[in-house]
């Protein structure tokens, strides 16, 4: 008998690419290549220009997955505490700001 795997602490992760650049094996490919295992990959909606996909993993893998998908132009809707891009560029606007009216 084989024994059932329970995944206890799981993300779900949604994510939009263009249609025109998006392929399915390039995107498992890419969590392949980030070491991400994939609990579940749903493709939610497809628009006339883009496809929402919704994965389910592990938030440990969210720190480098999520600008790892920017890099490969996928957006991120879903919003999670491991993901400090927002909070980074704010910081760089900040910044630039505070140069600028130097």
């Amino acid at each position: 008998m084989h024994e059932a795997t329970v995944y206890q602490n799981l993300t779900q992760l949604s994510i939009r690419k263009s249609r025109v650049g998006f392929l399915l094996s390039d995107l498992t490919q890419l969590l392949e290549l980030c070491h991400v295992e994939i609990t579940s990959l749903h493709l939610e909606r497809q628009h006339a220009d883009c496809v929402d996909i919704l994965l389910t993993v592990d938030p440990q893998d969210l720190k480098h997955l999520l600008p790892t998908l920017r890099r490969f132009g996928y957006e991120v809707l879903s919003k999670h505490e491991e993901d400090n891009w927002e909070d980074k560029l704010q910081e760089h606007a900040s910044y630039l700001d505070k140069y600028l009216s130097m």
